[in-house]
């Protein structure tokens, strides 16, 4: 990630301008949980640790990666009444996964709420294989991007999912929408990895 994007991030978590730092789970997470028997979790772009600590309550272990300090910090401090056997949160960025040495692979559930649509175009298939290669087969990738628009030029509309993912995964499900906080074309997708 570019240190302008970290930059940015860091100013407004000490500004305390999060809006997407909600504090709820979103009902896509919640199905999925609901769904599949606990196992292993990773939160990419886990923030101040809301869905960390949902998949906890619910029998999981999980590991969260934030490249923002305070977030990070923030996050481990919402955890803390957990045993650290069972979770792990990480300030490192989530395009060089690699080189964080000791996460709990393979990974049955990666959730990726608004983190991997920042990703460089350059980079973005690059990072769908590399989150593939933490991921058991049959292991599911929880997806939420907010797509291009006029006012944002950033971002990954179905078509960029589709492509990006496609070499090691199966698009399973999709649902176009807009974002409740700041009412931007947005997508949740369910991807399946090749096995």
């Amino acid at each position: 990630m570019t240190s302008d994007r970290l930059d940015m991030f860091v100013q407004r978590y000490d500004a305390q301008d999060t809006p997407w730092d909600t504090g709820i789970t979103p009902p896509e997470i919640v199905s999925i949980i609901q769904e599949l028997a606990p196992g292993q979790a990773l939160d990419l772009g886990c923030g101040t640790g809301t869905n960390l600590r949902y998949l906890l309550e619910h029998g999981w272990q999980a590991d969260g990666v934030d490249f923002v300090p305070q977030a990070v910090e923030q996050a481990r401090a919402k955890l803390a009444d957990f045993p650290a056997s069972m979770f792990a949160v990480y300030c490192h960025d989530v395009t060089k996964l690699r080189d964080i040495p000791d996460l709990r692979v393979p990974y049955d559930l990666v959730v990726d709420i608004g983190c991997g649509h920042g990703v460089p175009a350059d980079q973005a298939v690059q990072y769908a294989h590399e989150v593939a290669s933490l991921m058991r087969p049959g292991g599911i990738w929880m997806l939420y991007a907010h797509q291009p628009s006029a006012e944002r030029d950033f971002g990954w509309t179905s078509e960029d999912v589709q492509r990006i993912s496609s070499a090691d995964f199966e698009l399973t499900w999709q649902v176009l929408s807009e974002d409740t906080t700041n009412g931007f074309p947005s997508g949740w997708y369910r991807l399946t990895k090749s096995g």
